[in-house]
């Protein structure tokens, strides 16, 4: 057995601490770049951006849900790197020092039972439903039934495009199921054979619910390219005042040919609006 040397243990030990010290920064690993934020993002986008960006990035990452509005206030608290955001900042986020990252656009979509036989709901019909002037689906062409409307949570970026580009600023109605997330959306309908919920494209996975056209049009490629798809909101990522490097250096990743083939996937790429 080799005999134990105090001094030159000591001595190895801080020959080590010294390399330490002296290692270029590239050497040593960074601590994890912490995302929260828009579901839609977290679900779709992230996991599999971020794995392909840490090929060539020595980094790690921490990724959770919320949504748009608790991301925003966990990076306003320091405990994140970069807020997912389904809406663009208000004033307030922006008199904050807060800094937005369009990476691309999700059209906002509707969905229903399949067993209802209305297929297009023009923009003022939809108006009408999630503000409650519109109780019957008879007043729609329909069955003689009442309309449910289901809504995602309050904070999310989806609540935000309805209040926004249906309601024009508007609440929804009182009436509204609410979702405690916004991926049990085409749960909910699956079950309620009456109900309409607003969601993501990304987000129609139950066989049982189907998508309605808005006035006659599709949320294409084609459509959303051509601007003839009115339902349109942006997917961000946000950073504070003084972002770390490694968090822009991902943002722009994500906003490169190859991160927006990644957005592709499931949403639509900056080009085509």
């Amino acid at each position: 057995m080799k005999n134990f040397h105090p001094v030159n243990y000591f001595r190895d030990l801080l020959a080590v601490a010294l390399l330490g010290l002296f290692l270029p920064a590239s050497a040593a690993a960074e601590a994890p770049l912490r995302y929260a934020g828009a579901t839609t993002l977290q679900r779709d986008f992230m996991p599999e951006a971020t794995t392909v960006f840490s090929k060539t990035a020595n980094i790690t990452f921490s990724i959770s849900g919320g949504n748009s509005d608790a991301g925003i206030q966990t990076l306003q608290a320091g405990m994140v790197d970069i807020a997912g955001a389904g809406r663009f900042l208000n004033a307030a986020e922006k008199a904050a020092g807060l800094k937005e990252y369009q990476i691309g656009w999700d059209p906002l979509v509707f969905v229903i039972h399949r067993s209802n036989p209305i297929s297009s709901l023009s923009q003022d019909q939809l108006r009408g439903i999630f503000s409650g002037a519109i109780v019957s689906w008879k007043e729609l062409g329909g069955r003689d039934q009442p309309v449910v409307v289901v809504l995602g949570p309050a904070g999310s970026g989806l609540y935000a495009a309805v209040q926004q580009l249906i309601l024009h600023g508007r609440k929804p109605t009182t009436t509204a199921l609410i979702t405690p997330l916004v991926t049990d959306g085409d749960q909910q309908v699956a079950q309620l054979p009456t109900a309409i919920c607003a969601l993501s494209m990304s987000m129609i996975d139950h066989p049982a619910v189907k998508r309605v056209r808005v006035d006659g049009i599709e949320p294409s490629l084609a459509e959303v390219t051509a601007h003839r798809y009115p339902l349109l909101r942006p997917l961000t990522l946000v950073t504070g005042p003084s972002p770390r490097p490694v968090a822009l250096r991902f943002i722009d990743f994500a906003r490169s040919p190859e991160g927006q083939k990644l957005m592709a996937k499931k949403f639509f790429p900056l080009a085509v609006h």
